[in-house]
């Protein structure tokens, strides 16, 4: 069975309900507008990231490499994805109070485009690797997560920490999700298997905490904060 005609729906629909679950609680405190235009960005920018990394992954999934070469470009895949969420929500017209929820909206518009582009030309689904079929929903939860912490970070004005967080995250979810990509093309269907629930179960746990503490911490304005300082 062929994973192409399931790429497009594995993206955008986890994606837009994970946006409807994100930006419930907290309406008339994000602008709409900004909400659609940081998706759509997400997407485009998304799009021509994942092009590029697929340009390097599919010749290094093919010839099974060794660790060091796993750890630099899951890095460098991690670096360059935060520095896109990062430069795209310090533009001027993202910096305001809802900045945590464009970051998750960007993040979530961003691994839309995952499994088109990058996940599914050298994957085939057989009975043994269905478990890579969960990487895409946990991609999408890791990069809504850490745009979130980006956006909490230039809310809060501590860019730096919450920069590196987001890098450490996205750096962990590089390295699973490789090794269960090349494991699954080399037959190693257990250990593919063991990465692929390890890195679903790393991923809800991510933005479950995420979700749960930082987003309300990143949504309090000013005047809330010292309220509940007193």
């Amino acid at each position: 069975m062929e994973l192409n005609t399931l790429l497009l729906p594995m993206g955008i629909i986890p994606s837009l309900f994970v946006l409807y679950f994100i930006v419930g609680r907290y309406e008339g405190r994000f602008r709409e507008k900004l909400v659609f235009l940081a998706f759509i960005v997400g997407f485009v920018i998304g799009a021509i990231i994942y092009a590029i990394e697929g340009m390097i992954v599919y010749p290094i999934v093919s010839e099974a490499p060794y660790i060091d070469i796993i750890l630099f470009f899951s890095f460098i895949f991690s670096f360059l994805e935060q520095i896109a969420k990062f430069a795209t929500l310090n533009h001027p017209k993202m910096r305001e109070e809802g900045v945590p929820i464009y970051g998750g909206t960007f993040g979530l518009g961003f691994s839309s485009v995952f499994a088109p582009l990058l996940f599914g030309k050298s994957i085939e689904i057989t009975l043994e690797n269905i478990p890579l079929m969960t990487i895409p929903f946990a991609v999408i939860l890791i990069n809504c997560s850490t745009g979130i912490l980006i956006g909490v970070g230039i809310k809060r004005v501590m860019k730096m920490k919450y920069f590196v967080l987001s890098l450490l995250i996205s750096f962990l979810m590089w390295i699973s999700l490789l090794v269960a990509i090349i494991y699954s093309i080399s037959w190693n269907t257990l250990l593919s298997m063991t990465f692929s629930i390890y890195l679903l179960l790393f991923s809800i746990i991510i933005f479950a905490v995420t979700y749960k503490e930082q987003l309300p911490f990143g949504m309090l304005s000013r005047r809330e904060i010292r309220q509940r300082m007193l």
